[in-house]
């Protein structure tokens, strides 16, 4: 066959969208196992050009010049990934990227914007890689499968890396319907490496133990639909006492727990977005004004917003 068919073999003519859904990781004790999915989106729509092109499009649709330059664009990163992967050259498109997930805020913007990548570019040449060899890929990029996995599969996501077999060993499960999730979404940024940098590099057997018990028990809850079981399991030693300083007035929400009916209060990834989890009696409005007044106590714009679960995950529209 010649190079120039062999090339044109991996094009489509028609247009490629995919759509993938923004995360929280680090649920409570479930630090870099447990994602959960929210109906918050980064949307990529791919069409042949001439060159190599990346656009914005806001809100309204309009279409701007794209906010990163190269070696910040985890979407090109992730084609680029996927071309070496099937054994394709990288092909000359317009990718169009539209995106209501905030920045830098916890809410796994990033996760979503290198799943997409990938997910475009899979369907783009018909690499024919698995939903699996996907997350594979996004979790060694990451260094975690939390947030990817919930991006890729919706719901909930609990899963391990098992770097000598190069695979993601996880359960990807729908997050009960009767909880509802209130994310109270600040106006400053958080880096995550900043919020890595303050873990320690050692845990005591304690602080091991602690989180092991009350990972087990979140986990087995989650399924059972258990709150009391949630509310212990949401607990955490690891990772949340070493950056709540980062965020003003989170212990004070925390103490705030049973006033407010909710089953806890978690910093989302890295933060500063801050997550809570209410059962069906308790009264929202209340409760997204009090998240508001604790976490404004430093003079900072928080919006506090009712977040819907994503059940789906990654799709081609």
């Amino acid at each position: 066959m010649p190079a120039e068919a062999n090339t044109l073999q991996f094009l489509r003519d028609k247009q490629v969208k995919v759509r993938v859904p923004a995360s929280t990781a680090n649920l409570g004790s479930g630090f870099d196992a447990i994602g959960v999915a929210f109906q918050l989106y980064t949307e990529l729509t791919l069409e042949e050009n001439d060159k190599l092109e990346f656009l914005w499009a806001d809100k309204g649709g309009d279409i701007k010049p794209f906010p990163f330059v190269p070696e910040e664009n985890l979407i090109l990163k992730a084609m680029k990934r996927v071309a070496s992967e099937i054994g394709a050259p990288l092909p000359n498109l317009e990718v169009i990227v539209q995106s209501d997930i905030p920045f830098t805020r916890g809410l796994g913007s990033s996760a979503a914007a290198y799943v997409a990548g990938l997910f475009a570019m899979n369907e783009w040449l018909k690499g024919g890689l698995s939903k699996d060899q996907l997350l594979w890929i996004a979790a060694e990029e990451e260094g975690h499968p939390d947030n990817v996995g919930a991006s890729i599969f919706g719901g909930f996501f609990i899963g391990a890396i098992d770097w000598e077999a190069r695979r993601v060993h996880y359960n990807a499960l729908k997050f009960p319907e009767k909880w509802t999730w209130l994310a109270a979404i600040p106006s400053y940024t958080l880096s995550t490496s900043k919020a890595r940098h303050l873990l320690p590099s050692t845990y005591s057997k304690q602080d091991a133990l602690f989180n092991l018990s009350r990972y087990g028990l979140l986990t087995s809850s989650l399924l059972t639909e258990n709150e009391q079981g949630v509310i212990l399991g949401l607990n955490d030693r690891l990772h949340q006492p070493y950056r709540q300083h980062l965020i003003p007035g989170f212990e004070d929400l925390c103490q705030k727990r049973e006033q407010l009916q909710a089953l806890g209060f978690v910093i989302s990834g890295a933060g500063p977005t801050v997550l809570g989890l209410f059962g069906r009696g308790a009264d929202l409005s209340y409760a997204k004004q009090q998240m508001e007044q604790s976490l404004s106590k430093s003079g900072e714009v928080v919006r506090v917003e009712q977040l819907m679960v994503d059940q789906i995950g990654a799709h081609i529209e």
